[in-house]
């Protein structure tokens, strides 16, 4: 049985000091209000002249998220209590930044933008990824559930295992 742990945050009352911070930053920036002074003041206080940069670097990405995804990323109103699929992905992303486990964030970065990753994507989330580490906000990384077991295709006459059948000749 999952502990609650490993379960992706639902609600704003799951996330830690630093996820909170990103998605507050994140949802401001997405709805026009990047520029916010509590925000600025939230990162600068938090991260010192290292925070001003990771706000900066987010805003490039949510940015280009915006105008280079293929699809509608959802996201729920600023000062929303309840968290979307969408931003538990977003948290995801940041936290393999973090974790410095790249397959899996341009895994969330392939989902969010529905094409594949490209610059300045991954250098922007490692930014503030790493801001947000050098000064004691872990992201949470969510545990990954193994996918159901395949059985290997028999092999062929000549040893090469192939999931193909040979034409009869």
């Amino acid at each position: 049985m999952p502990q609650p742990d490993d379960i992706a945050p639902a609600q704003l009352s799951d996330l830690l000091q630093g996820e909170h911070m990103l998605l507050w930053a994140f949802r401001a920036t997405a709805f026009g209000a990047g520029d916010c002074h509590l925000i600025r003041r939230q990162f600068e206080e938090s991260c010192g002249p290292l925070g001003l940069q990771a706000l900066a670097a987010l805003s490039v990405f949510v940015r280009e998220l915006g105008q280079s995804g293929r699809r509608k990323v959802t996201l729920a109103a600023p000062g929303s209590y309840r968290i979307t699929r969408d931003e538990q992905s977003i948290l995801a992303l940041f936290a393999a930044a973090q974790a410095e486990d790249y397959p899996r964030m341009e895994a969330h970065l392939a989902w969010l933008l529905a094409d594949q990753p490209r610059s300045p994507f991954p250098a922007a989330a490692c930014l503030v990824a790493q801001g947000l580490e050098m000064n004691g906000f872990v992201l949470r990384l969510p545990p990954m559930e193994a996918g159901p077991v395949q059985e290997m295709p028999p092999a062929c006459d000549d040893g090469v295992v192939t999931p193909f059948r040979r034409r009869a000749s």
